[in-house]
């Protein structure tokens, strides 16, 4: 019987669906293929830029306290790993001798005057600008005088509160009082500071500050608010470190590395910082360096 003209215009046969399925096939995995490639090149880009963000951070962060540091007060611990210094927060001329400010104020007396015999008295030529305080009032526990720092026996003055020594003991309230065109320093204890400095330049620390690396973490710490020791803390699980104030400055370090050149007196020293993050198969290495005083 013949096969009517309507019969023969019928739907798909079954070969013919399984090939048309067969071919979208194809071509949804050759078009999956063509999107998926530059998404993913998206998202390892977008890796890369927040890896590099966040070491470039850190390092600037790390920077900024270290122009605040006080001349010749960076150590690094042995590996590299670890760097330490002492935070300046203001600095000033002493007065050594008699005469006035350009004030018309009389500045003769015994306790106007650094006599560097052991003292509790002296000026500063003029007054402190970033030091945050109120006239007459002890400065918040933590605050030393340091005088003529030249390398890193501070640690150890500092420690023992060493008297004659570098910087003021930690138990010396200092206070700050007016004395007409001059601010005055008052100790409460006779302190004889070791050196002179040809330029009679003080300066007021408050604090060591700490960066850490523990690359067994993946991480790098900052920490502050902890007590002076001649050594250098490296543990973060032993005092003083561990009673430290601390925060998580970035993770996913892969690698971390700080290295310092002292200079000279006439030249700036130099700390380098490296910090390698990785994640997902993304690597990124930032270098950066920052120029330190070390004219005390």
């Amino acid at each position: 019987m013949p096969v009517s003209k309507d019969r023969r215009r019928g739907g798909f046969s079954m070969v013919e669906l399984v090939i048309a399925i067969v071919l979208v096939g194809i071509m949804g995995v050759g078009l999956s293929r063509l999107i998926g490639i530059p998404f993913a090149s998206y998202r390892d880009l977008s890796r890369r830029a927040q890896l590099v963000d966040f070491a470039d951070a850190a390092s600037r962060r790390i920077a900024r306290d270290l122009r605040r540091a006080l001349p010749n007060s960076v150590r690094i611990a042995a590996g590299g790993e670890t760097i330490e210094f002492l935070r300046a927060v203001d600095g000033a001329r002493y007065r050594r001798e008699a005469g006035d400010n350009g004030g018309g104020n009389d500045h003769s007396t015994a306790s106007d005057i650094l006599s560097f015999a052991g003292d509790t008295d002296f000026n500063i030529l003029g007054s402190f600008q970033h030091l945050s305080f109120t006239l007459g009032t002890p400065l918040n526990n933590g605050h030393r005088i340091a005088i003529y720092n030249t390398g890193s026996a501070i640690y150890s003055d500092a420690a023992t509160d060493a008297n004659p020594g570098i910087v003021t003991p930690d138990e010396t309230d200092i206070t700050i009082t007016a004395d007409g065109d001059e601010q005055q320093i008052n100790l409460s204890a006779s302190h004889e500071f070791a050196f002179e400095s040809p330029e009679q330049r003080l300066y007021v620390i408050d604090t060591p500050i700490t960066y850490d690396c523990d690359l067994s973490g993946d991480t790098l710490t900052r920490y502050w608010s902890y007590d002076i020791t001649s050594l250098q803390p490296t543990n973060p699980s032993a005092a003083p470190l561990s009673s430290a104030t601390s925060v998580l400055m970035v993770d996913l370090v892969d690698d971390c590395s700080f290295d310092y050149s002292p200079g000279t007196p006439q030249r700036a020293g130099l700390v380098t910082i490296e910090l390698v993050l990785a994640d997902a198969g993304e690597r990124v290495r930032v270098l950066h360096q920052v120029h330190v005083d070390n004219s005390p």
